[in-house]
């Protein structure tokens, strides 16, 4: 039996949980990095290398070890949150929402009834045949996926609070290098302007009764964890694009 979802529970229990950023095929990433104790992992479905079978895989390898999966999608069309959900994640974060129209079709494409319309197609890990009791499986469905909205542009900036005040959103999240860029200071994360914006909407969206996910996760870029992994045994990296030079 799939765990249950570390982020829902770390929501509701008020404490904080590690996952893990993968943006390539490789399901043994996530066999080696459970024994570091990830919680989750987190496929990026919009920048990753991923075809369908690679999340399901991803699903696989992280469900033998109770992790949680869950993907941020490429849109928020309905096929295709409901073509992630099918393959076995249990979070979708969603990008490119810039109203509350907007979040409220994602809600409905996240959940099934009496929440919304998700279509059924018999998906993994139970299948059709896995399941003895219909009406109960699609409320434990419900119960056990997490969604986040993403903020990236002026718009979800704007209405930040009221989007996460709907019923449905876990938490919400930031996009900041392409907030950032709505902002006019494409690159500069770090520029007052848009620290400030970001203060801001965090400030409304907890306000409106929901988290941001730097409140209850600490997130580790694969990336990131291999060049640290490598610099420990080799020292400092060597930046190619500028002769050689150590970064």
């Amino acid at each position: 039996m799939p765990a249950l979802n570390a982020i829902k529970s770390a929501i509701a229990d008020g404490r904080k949980i590690r996952g893990l950023h993968l943006t390539f095929a490789q399901a043994s990433v996530i066999e080696v990095l459970a024994l570091a104790g990830i919680d989750y992992v987190y496929l990026d479905g919009e920048h990753g290398a991923f075809e369908w079978r690679d999340i399901e895989y991803a699903c696989v390898a992280a469900e033998r070890h109770g992790i949680t999966p869950i993907a941020r999608v490429p849109d928020p069309s309905h096929a295709t949150i409901v073509h992630f959900l099918d393959r076995g994640v249990k979070g979708i974060v969603v990008p490119h929402v810039d109203s509350v129209d907007d979040a409220r079709a994602v809600i409905d494409s996240t959940y099934f009834a009496p929440v919304g319309h998700r279509s059924f197609g018999g998906n993994r890990p139970f299948f059709t045949a896995g399941i003895a009791d219909m009406h109960r499986h699609l409320a434990q469905s419900n119960a056990e996926v997490c969604l986040s909205i993403m903020i990236e542009t002026t718009g979800a900036l704007s209405l930040a609070g009221e989007i996460a005040a709907l019923p449905g959103i876990d938490y919400m999240s930031f996009g900041l290098n392409d907030l950032a860029q709505s902002l006019g200071h494409a690159g500069e994360t770090r520029h007052p302007d848009v620290v400030a914006a970001v203060d801001d909407a965090s400030r409304r969206i907890r306000a409106a009764g929901k988290p941001v996910r730097e409140d209850f996760v600490t997130v580790g870029w694969i990336n990131d964890i291999i060049m640290r992994g490598a610099e420990a045994t080799f020292g400092p990296a060597r930046n190619a694009a500028t002769g050689g030079a150590q970064v």
